[in-house]
């Protein structure tokens, strides 16, 4: 029960968060800085499994 709580609280936060920064930022900022995000852990994860082999 806790932990569905839990995972309510982050996703209303979340949705909340994604809302304000929707009416604030242009859409063309964000979109670039989620591109940017994705890239950085796509090199993250990839680095982290050429380390594993």
């Amino acid at each position: 029960m806790g932990s569905t709580i839990g995972m309510v609280a982050a996703d209303a936060l979340a949705i909340v968060v994604g809302a304000v920064l929707g009416r604030h930022l242009p859409e063309k900022v964000i979109r670039y800085v989620a591109a940017a995000a994705f890239a950085v852990f796509a090199v993250l994860l990839l680095g982290e499994g050429v380390r594993a082999v």
